[in-house]
């Protein structure tokens, strides 16, 4: 059986399937928080490095 549907072999997908539908919002809020985190880290340590070579 594959995730999220009721398909039991690939033989009886008649077109295109996309397994992934609905999900990708939460990919995207994902990604958009992880690269928001490391942008921040990156500022903060950028910030701390500056300081600490004066």
């Amino acid at each position: 059986m594959l995730i999220g549907t009721n398909i039991t072999d690939w033989s009886t997908v008649e077109g295109a399937y996309y397994a992934g539908q609905g999900t990708e919002a939460i990919w995207l809020g994902l990604s958009l928080l992880l690269c928001i985190v490391v942008l921040v880290a990156g500022s903060r340590h950028e910030s701390a490095a500056y300081r600490k070579a004066r």
